[in-house]
């Protein structure tokens, strides 16, 4: 008889374990995922130009000056002001718990005389309405600020809404793939431990079974026994 234990007498309690592990890490994955606060990013675009009433001559001295980069630079700088979200916040009637997940961020697409309004809140409704009335705020405030320049709106944030975020699926997706790794390992570990510590204790149970069959008299393997009164 082999030193070593019985594959089968570790394989059960290994399965289980392994099992139980996969089964945990599962449902928490799942309860993470679906507890994920979504949030919506929502964006408007303005442009910077000179004033409509500027001679083709002057308005291209302005578009030299623009270039430059530092009166677009100033526009969304004064556009960043925290007082137009405010007030956009106040026009829509937000409440306190809409009021805390909004934020907007104005920012210049490099190189151009480009504006990004980007506002980020709790559902793709609130970011859309809070990005275009804070567009339209800072668009006023700007129009009476620099004579020379105005600002255009090349789209509204209306439908520009998107999810940011991991999605729930792909967290569910991950927790099953971590699940199964892990209690495939854990299982393979327990395994090759039981049988590790079951089979040197196995094997000297078997020699204090023979050894006192031999004190007894008694011979546990008779083809043993024969062999001997033989020789």
């Amino acid at each position: 008889m082999s030193a070593t234990a019985r594959p089968g007498s570790a394989l059960r309690p290994s399965v289980v374990a392994g099992a139980v592990l996969a089964l945990l890490a599962l449902v928490v994955g799942v309860l993470l995922a679906l507890a994920q606060e979504r949030v919506w990013t929502a964006e408007s675009v303005v442009v910077v130009l000179p004033a409509a009433s500027l001679d083709d001559a002057t308005s291209a001295a302005y578009y030299e000056t623009m270039s430059r980069g530092q009166i677009v630079a100033t526009f969304a700088e004064v556009a960043d002001n925290l007082r137009f979200e405010q007030q956009a916040e106040d026009r829509l009637q937000l409440s306190a718990a809409q009021r805390e997940a909004v934020s907007t961020e104005v920012t210049v697409v490099p190189d151009t005389s480009v504006l990004l309004v980007r506002t980020t809140a709790d559902d793709a409704g609130t970011a859309e309405q809070v990005a275009d009335a804070t567009t339209t705020l800072a668009s006023e405030y700007l129009a009476g600020l620099s004579r020379p320049y105005r600002t255009a709106v090349v789209h509204t944030a209306d439908g520009s809404a998107y999810a940011s975020g991991t999605s729930p699926l792909v967290l569910v997706g991950a927790a099953v793939v971590v699940a199964l790794v892990g209690g495939l390992a854990v299982q393979q570990a327990l395994y090759h431990l039981l049988v590790a510590v079951r089979g040197p204790g196995a094997a000297v149970r078997r020699r204090g079974a023979a050894a006192t069959a031999v004190g007894d008299g008694t011979d546990p393997d008779p083809g043993d026994a024969a062999a001997r009164r033989q020789a």
